[in-house]
């Protein structure tokens, strides 16, 4: 048996639902699903409201693999969003655990699991206590480890059609104790883009390299100029990344063979718009550069797939005092070092104010870091983030009410 952390500070109803939302937490964890192919997760999650009393109001058809549940409060006013993402991660997982994956290959690796059922509890709560002006809107969102999930539902107007104000979200952090959240106003996670670099010479015979075009010193060469485009091209006081993860060319036990093509792929990591286009458009000048002195062809895939998590100030300095007031200033992170980790709920802060928190989880029993595959969620800190996101509604709401 587990004890929710800070249980005193907790609302004793969502503790009364301790158990059952660990028995949700612990069900969703057994069956995996990822992308947006998350029809158990939906049934389950649709399940639990509904045994809840919680009815209407649910669209599960909007958006594949994603539910969407509005609250009204009993008196009218402005809309905010309560995000979770549900999908899971395509690795195997190697916990012991009773509630292991049974599905091979697949896991629950990232900690969606927990955040899905601390939603549920808050939007149970919400449901019961309805004295609030205005409308919650909770989204349980699919295919975010894909980067498809928050921009589908931006591309379906889900934001329009509930006329959405604000939006928060939050993620457990294994580097964070238990009991206590973190926050940063401005960049929190980077932007991610994807690469890849294929150059096209000519095979030819090992001993007769001139009868050939090598692809391979292209590609050294490109790996080697990719690496000052950061070092000196960025500025210091700034943060990029660009990591070539994996260089392809030729096969092991072929000694005598020039191989005809050569790749390399790979990541950017960035928080600032002007670096991110810094650092693509150089990649492809030095890329085009190289090639052209080498004689190879160039092939050049270049996608952005995520946009940087920039918090708005007035939502996170709100949502800030509210978590000093649930936990104390002492367990409260104002200004986390950001992440170069991405996370989708960028898409949701392109187009209104909002949010995105950590929810500590460590402890002795958990202390491995996300995507890793003994990693599991901590079940103790359910309560005290369902109670949080509850806080934070009321508080915004209100605050919403006189503007």
């Amino acid at each position: 048996m587990t004890t929710p952390v800070s249980v005193e500070r907790c609302l004793p109803e969502i503790v009364a639902l301790y158990d059952r939302l660990k028995a949700h937490r612990h069900d969703i964890h057994e069956y995996p699903e990822t992308a947006f192919n998350t029809t158990r997760t939906v049934e389950k999650i649709t399940g639990f409201l509904k045994e809840q009393g919680i009815t209407e109001n649910i669209d599960t058809s909007s958006v594949p693999g994603c539910v969407f549940v509005l609250i009204n409060g009993k008196k009218p006013g402005k809309t905010i969003a309560l995000r979770a993402d549900i999908d899971a991660l395509g690795m195997d997982d190697m916990t012991t655990n009773e509630w292991k994956s049974k599905k091979a290959g697949f896991a629950h690796a990232c900690g969606h699991d927990g955040h899905q059922t601390w939603l549920l509890g808050a939007i149970t709560y919400l449901a019961k206590h309805s004295d609030f002006n205005g409308r919650v809107l909770g989204i349980f969102q699919a295919a975010e480890e894909t980067a498809e999930g928050a921009a589908a539902i931006v591309k379906a107007g889900i934001l329009e059609k509930y006329d959405v104000k604000e939006i928060y979200g939050a993620h457990d952090e294994p580097f964070l104790p238990k009991g206590h959240f973190g926050f940063k106003v401005g960049p929190m996670q980077a932007a991610s883009d994807s690469f890849l670099i294929t150059v096209t010479g000519l095979g030819t015979h090992g001993g007769r390299p001139h009868l050939g075009i090598d692809p391979i010193p292209a590609v050294t060469e490109m790996y080697q100029a990719f690496q000052t485009i950061v070092s000196r091209k960025v500025n210091p006081l700034e943060s990029a990344v660009l990591s070539v993860c994996s260089i392809n060319a030729g096969k092991p036990n072929a000694y005598n063979i020039v191989p005809p093509t050569a790749s390399l792929g790979g990541t950017v990591r960035t928080f600032l718009p002007k670096n991110r286009d810094l650092v693509e458009s150089n990649m492809r000048r030095m890329a085009e550069g190289i090639a052209q002195a080498h004689g190879v062809k160039l092939d050049i895939w270049y996608q952005r797939l995520i946009s940087a998590v920039i918090n708005s100030e007035g939502t996170t300095l709100a949502a800030i005092k509210v978590a000093e007031d649930l936990v104390g200033k002492e367990n409260v992170v104002a200004a986390m070092d950001p992440f170069m980790s991405s996370e989708d709920f960028s898409c949701y802060l392109e187009k209104i104010p909002g949010t995105m928190l950590r929810v500590g989880i460590r402890d002795e029993q958990h202390e491995i870091g996300l995507h890793n595959p003994k990693f599991d969620f901590n079940d103790e800190v359910i309560p005290l983030a369902a109670t949080l996101f509850v806080k934070m509604t009321y508080a915004r709401l209100e605050a919403l009410s006189k503007q």
